[in-house]
């Protein structure tokens, strides 16, 4: 056994009976996190040396699963702390002439730093500091996935189903089961059901308020999201029965948050499947009939016909206040395009001020209003590079990555113009990250198999000694 994991077995051991020990206790937050920190170090650091897939696999799905949850007995989010752990053992596997960043890695590269400056520049209090560090760790994940390896990155996505799936499954549990959302007490120890312990959303039509499916998700807008990029994957990375009562899950939960942004996206998606997809005539003519009946089935759950038919009318004022806000939108950033608002702001940080403030709900434009217009150019060409790598990929044969290409697009032709938690919820911003990570590669457009890039590279080097 290599010396390293024998010293990490050893202090693994000393340290807990420690924690339970500290735990045990009346120790303060702080001594309890610092104690939880201390033993998770060697347990990690074994991990990330042995089994660096383990940590990947974490982080995606506690990213699909509990995307808000949090350490237990600490305020850290969960989602960050992987992020943390990924970067970590990438850095400590990348072996020289692994895999080479590509244009979205350089893209993100260059976003982050232009978005550090924009932050110093108009940083006035410490939320600035904090909310750009958060937005930081979830953004820098995709520097760490896209040195996986293909094989290894699509293990990685299907834990993000099964962690899509586990979510879509207790969410509808709660919305069907649990009226009064009591239920989410149960993973209080991960930091839900705080407060009154409900995490209930409404939404208002012509024939009163329907429940929206939240579950872990929180906010049922980030969830369809969430849910979203499940649908896609699991399409992609699963055959068969699996792949049919995966999809049916995750799709049924994704609806039933009622997310327009979702749903439309999702449906944009398969329209650009079909037309620009390589497949035979009998091959699209299977996929629009299955499709055809799935979307007759959605709506016929009246909550869905009423979101999608209701949308624009005298009841969604949503719409409203998006026109208001793009009008409004100059003024705000009067004085303020170089280098943005900031990216502390209180509007960000409290939905009811941001419901005042009525800021725009775009998320190019958001990213303009908090970092500038340096950084929404930046935002913009990642998003560019993404959508030329998945049209090359959809008049290619391979029907995987044809399915996340045309769900890219759908994702930043609406989600990303409807709505905006990726610029302003960090976990959301993980799952961007996420996406841009599993998108196609310029070597997936070559007939020879792309080489593994640095964790693949050492999960062969472990199997050949075991």
């Amino acid at each position: 056994m290599d010396l390293r994991v024998k010293i990490l077995i050893v202090l693994a051991a000393i340290m807990t009976p420690i924690l339970g020990a500290v735990l045990a206790s009346d120790a303060s937050i702080a001594v309890r996190l610092i104690a939880i920190l201390a033993t998770l170090v060697p347990v990690g650091a074994w991990i990330a040396l042995r089994r660096p897939l383990y940590l990947y696999s974490a982080f995606a799905f506690v990213l699909a699963a509990i995307p808000f949850g949090v350490l237990p007995g600490s305020p850290l989010p969960l989602v960050l702390l992987l992020s943390v752990a990924i970067g970590i053992t990438t850095i400590i596997h990348l072996p020289r002439g692994g895999r080479r960043p590509g244009a979205v890695e350089w893209g993100v590269l260059a976003l982050i730093i232009a978005s550090a400056v924009s932050m110093v520049v108009t940083a006035t209090t410490s939320y600035d500091y904090t909310e750009f560090a958060k937005w930081f760790l979830a953004t820098s994940s995709v520097l760490s996935l896209s040195q996986l390896s293909r094989p290894d990155l699509r293990t990685v996505g299907r834990w993000y189903v099964v962690g899509a799936a586990t979510g879509s499954v207790f969410g509808l549990i709660t919305l069907f089961f649990d009226s009064s959302g009591r239920l989410l007490s149960l993973l209080s120890f991960l930091g839900y059901g705080v407060g009154d312990g409900t995490n209930l959303r409404y939404v208002v039509s012509a024939e009163g308020m329907t429940v929206r499916l939240t579950g872990t998700y929180v906010d049922p807008n980030a969830g369809g999201l969430f849910l979203y990029l499940g649908v896609l994957l699991a399409l992609a990375l699963f055959r068969g029965i699996p792949r049919v009562a995966l999809v049916s899950v995750v799709a049924l939960a994704m609806a039933l948050t009622l997310s327009r942004a979702a749903i439309l996206s999702l449906g944009v998606a398969f329209l650009v499947y079909i037309a620009l997809q390589r497949l035979r005539f009998t091959g699209k003519v299977r996929i629009v009939s299955v499709a055809a009946v799935a979307g007759a089935v959605l709506l016929m759950i009246p909550a869905i016909q009423r979101r999608l038919f209701d949308s624009f009318g005298s009841f969604d004022t949503g719409s409203s206040a998006r026109a208001d806000a793009l009008r409004d939108y100059p003024k705000h950033m009067d004085g303020s395009w170089l280098f943005g608002l900031g990216w502390g702001r209180i509007e960000f940080r409290d939905g009811r001020v941001g419901m005042a403030v009525n800021h725009v709900a775009n998320a190019p434009l958001l990213s303009v209003y908090r970092g500038g217009l340096v950084v929404g150019i930046l935002f913009c060409f990642v998003l560019i590079v993404g959508i030329v790598l998945s049209f090359r990929a959809l008049r290619s044969k391979n029907p995987e990555l044809g399915y996340i290409a045309a769900g890219y697009i759908g994702f930043v032709g609406v989600a990303l113009q409807l709505d905006f938690p990726v610029i302003t919820i960090p976990p959301v911003a993980a799952l961007f990250a996420f996406f841009l990570a599993v998108l196609p590669r310029e070597e997936d457009f070559h007939d020879p198999p792309a080489q593994p890039g640095a964790t693949g590279r050492q999960l062969q080097i472990v199997e050949e000694r075991r």
